[in-house]
């Protein structure tokens, strides 16, 4: 019945949580690549491993449900092109034109990330409304694990990396 529902949005866990439960990490490295999701630390799976697993199920179940993508390779790559775009303004058509596919499509599977909660846009802020609605908003991902995982990024890569201030922002 109208009025008798909740709905709870589960993110990644946060900075304070992790704080409050004795489970932060000094390094900022090791937090990066290990990420925010609650099963890497009460399971204490392999970032890695989780990552993996978890990709493989978000393409394979969550994303066919949600909408249509006749090559799930070429939403993969997406997924992987968006991690390397993280923190910089998102130009559709330039990320469409590198994986040969529409403006449209990259709209819609960015509203893919958005509905599932893997990534978000950032709109910019300006004091004029009408630049903060018509200027180009950043990406981010929810979780930054997985976004060093989509990089393909250990503590040692991410650690020599030029996108590490990318990853440091996102986090």
């Amino acid at each position: 019945l109208a009025g008798r529902v909740a709905i709870f949005q589960l993110l990644p866990l946060s900075l304070r949580e992790l704080t409050e439960a004795e489970l932060v990490k000094n390094n900022f490295l090791e937090m990066a690549t290990t990420g925010f999701y609650p099963a890497i630390f009460d399971r204490k799976i392999a970032p890695q491993d989780y990552y993996a697993d978890y990709i493989q199920t978000y393409i394979e179940r969550d994303v066919r449900s949600l909408v249509n993508v006749s090559n799930l390779r070429t939403f993969q790559l997406f997924l992987k092109m968006c991690a390397g775009r993280v923190g910089s303004a998102l130009n559709f058509t330039s990320l469409g034109n590198d994986l040969g596919i529409s403006r449209e499509t990259v709209k819609s599977w960015i509203n893919v990330l958005e509905a599932s909660y893997i990534a978000f846009l950032l709109p910019p802020y300006f004091a004029n409304i009408s630049k903060r609605l018509s200027k180009t908003p950043k990406l981010y991902f929810y979780d930054v694990g997985l976004l060093c995982y989509l990089l393909g990024m250990n503590e040692k890569a991410l650690s020599l990396h030029s996108s590490r201030g990318a990853v440091f922002e996102n986090l």
